[in-house]
């Protein structure tokens, strides 16, 4: 039986940055910042975005995403304040690094247990693949907010994200 395709908004953007053209996602997330970090740090429930081994404390992991499992790679671990900022860097699949940004903060509205999560991957020479880079990370910041939820991380398919969203993160589509 043929699976319904659901084409999903795009919540994003390309922006200038102070590191220059800056994928940017935000999120309103329904649990507090402390519940959002430890499903960013604890291997346990990194599971909606992949898995890692070794100790953050050395100030490196081998991470391997969901959608690549059989490629791990080193991820640098540069900013890490519990719970309201993470900063690593982490190879693509072509060796490139990818300088990842994730802040949490208690939500400006809202039940007062909400966090906003504020993603941002500096493009710095890879500006032209970022139809392809924003929207798999428009599908992982699903996964995270399904986890939180206690649902099916594997029921969100990235097929319902790419290529839908491609042309909304591709230079010149009028994001910024």
């Amino acid at each position: 039986m043929p699976r319904h395709e659901v084409h999903r908004e795009p919540t994003g953007s390309v922006v200038d940055g102070p590191e220059g053209p800056t994928i940017q996602i935000q999120r309103t997330l329904g649990h507090p910042p402390e519940d959002v970090w430890s499903y960013l740090a604890d291997p346990e429930l990194l599971r909606w975005y992949g898995t890692y081994t070794g100790d953050p404390a050395s100030g490196s992991v081998q991470l391997a995403m969901v959608e690549a499992p059989e490629h791990p790679g080193e991820c640098v671990i540069e900013v890490c304040e519990r719970p309201s900022r993470l900063h690593v860097t982490l190879a693509d699949p072509n060796g490139n690094p990818w300088r990842l940004r994730v802040s949490l903060d208690w939500a400006a509205s809202g039940a007062g247990a909400d966090t906003d999560l504020v993603f941002r991957q500096p493009l710095a020479g890879s500006k032209d693949e970022a139809g392809d880079i924003g929207p798999g990370w428009e599908y992982y910041l699903d996964r995270l907010a399904v986890a939180l939820d206690g649902g099916d991380v594997d029921a969100v398919d990235f097929a319902d994200y790419y290529p839908a969203q491609k042309t909304h993160y591709s230079p010149g589509a009028g994001t910024a």
